[in-house]
């Protein structure tokens, strides 16, 4: 029997409240695959200069040691995105702003096959990481906004699983494609696909109703909860209520209203594990191949790595439904940690090399998957996508640092094991700040309780 409707004011009931008590609707499952694609393509544009990285340095005459400004320069615009692009979502509109990221690094993806040298291909990595870096704040915050309550978490996770999924599937596509096409072809794929992405997001994916609700369109937001709840009828001149409207500049409430510890921790595991992660994911091919091990051999380990990463991230999404949230994020970076070091003695044995690569990219990437997904909720809606996005974008300091920091090394010669155990220590790290978080949430948790016991005598 069908439900029989419910017609209210916006101003008497919450809009996110609505979204939060219901299930999951067809938009929200659409707004999840749409987003889920998104993430693809970002996975497979930011890795595949890893993957392409052995050849470069044959048919460009580059230097194994140059490489790392390489896989930096993509990345410091890949902070300065998620950095604006994410600030600028909440300001913009979400939508639009998503669109415009994968308009610009379509266009660059294309571009990369122009490069004759070290400083060409520097600067088409270096614009398309500014397109890439909004991505994954956007998506995040999409989800989080039209997902009920129950499953935002595992809705989140599963969306920034595309990096993974993306980035090993582009391992695996490298391997057979770069003998048989040249490593031109990769860069041809990451251009095209993106587009045909863009084409579908501009006319499938709906408006942010945290954006319309914003901007005061009431007859659209009635129309998307319409959509979103059909068994409720909202009265279009009502007006608007969402769970928090947005006052100020975004960032600065990152540190408002006793968020600020939380804030500063949260930063720095993005900072530690991201940095263990780019060292890792950026170098690992070339670090493989230099240890004896057949070039098609070493990407698809790192692609391997990448499944790893994509299985890490389903088992977290699992997990953290049953367990404490950022305590299994602080187990899942120890683990990394363990796997970094077990790594380092892996040598020129490929089934021992792949196995624990496997675990790395397990613990190592799909819990950094999970807490780019979970970040979202240690703040309210209107501030998810700058929330993630700084975290991201403090996160991706690190990321240029890692890469660097490993051609800085290889460059004075130090041997493969110790530049893998330097890896390890930030991903230990991590893993405390993890923990510390979990500990803030629990106090906090209990003195909310606390206050709300008072409040009721």
């Amino acid at each position: 029997m069908d439900r029989p409707l419910r017609s209210i004011r916006l101003g008497s009931v919450d809009v996110t409240d609505v979204i939060d008590r219901g299930s999951m609707s067809a938009v929200a499952w659409r707004v999840l695959a749409l987003c889920l694609i998104a993430m693809l393509v970002d996975g497979f544009d930011i890795q595949v200069i890893t993957y392409v990285a052995p050849v470069l340095t044959r048919d460009l005459g580059i230097e194994r040691s140059l490489l790392g400004p390489v896989f930096s320069s993509g990345l410091v615009e890949t902070t300065l995105g998620a950095f604006i692009f994410g600030s600028l979502g909440d300001r913009l509109g979400r939508k639009n702003v998503l669109c415009a990221c994968m308009l610009v690094f379509a266009l660059c993806s294309l571009g990369t096959i122009t490069a004759t040298g070290i400083k060409s291909l520097m600067i088409w990595r270096f614009v398309s990481g500014l397109g890439l870096g909004g991505l994954t704040p956007l998506t995040v915050a999409y989800v989080a906004e039209f997902c009920p309550g129950r499953y935002k978490v595992s809705a989140a996770m599963i969306t920034t699983s595309g990096y993974a999924i993306g980035a090993a599937g582009g391992g695996l596509l490298a391997s057979f494609m770069i003998p048989m096409f040249g490593w031109q072809s990769v860069f041809i794929l990451g251009g095209v696909a993106p587009v045909l992405i863009l084409v579908a997001i501009a006319v499938m994916l709906p408006q942010s109703i945290v954006d319309l609700a914003r901007r005061g369109r009431s007859n659209l937001v009635a129309k998307a909860m319409t959509r979103i709840a059909p068994t409720i009828l909202v009265d279009p001149a009502a007006p608007i209520s969402l769970a928090e409207k947005a006052s100020g500049f975004p960032v600065r409430r990152l540190f408002a209203e006793g968020r600020t510890p939380r804030t500063i921790v949260l930063w720095s595991m993005f900072f530690a594990n991201i940095l263990s992660l780019y060292f890792m994911v950026s170098w690992l091919p070339t670090i493989a191949h230099g240890s004896g091990i057949d070039l098609p051999d070493a990407v698809r380990a790192a692609a391997v790595m990448q499944v790893g990463s994509v299985l890490g991230t389903f088992s977290l999404a699992a997990l953290v439904r049953k367990f404490d949230t950022f305590g299994m994020v602080g187990f899942g970076f120890g683990a990394g940690a363990l796997a970094l070091v077990l790594l380092a003695f892996a040598g020129s044995s490929i089934t021992y090399f792949t196995t624990v690569a496997f675990f790395a990219g397990f613990f190592v990437i799909g819990t950094q998957t999970g807490a780019n997904a979970v970040s979202a909720f240690a703040y309210p809606p209107s501030l998810r996508s700058t929330g993630v996005g700084w975290a991201l974008g403090i996160g991706r300091t690190g990321a240029i640092i890692g890469p660097s920091l490993g051609g800085a090394l290889m460059a004075l010669g130090w041997p493969t094991r110790d530049l893998l155990l330097i890896a390890a220590g930030p991903a230990l790290l991590a893993a405390l700040c993890a923990f510390a978080i979990s500990r803030m949430v629990a106090r906090e948790a209990e003195v909310q309780g606390t206050a709300t016991a008072q409040s009721a005598v």
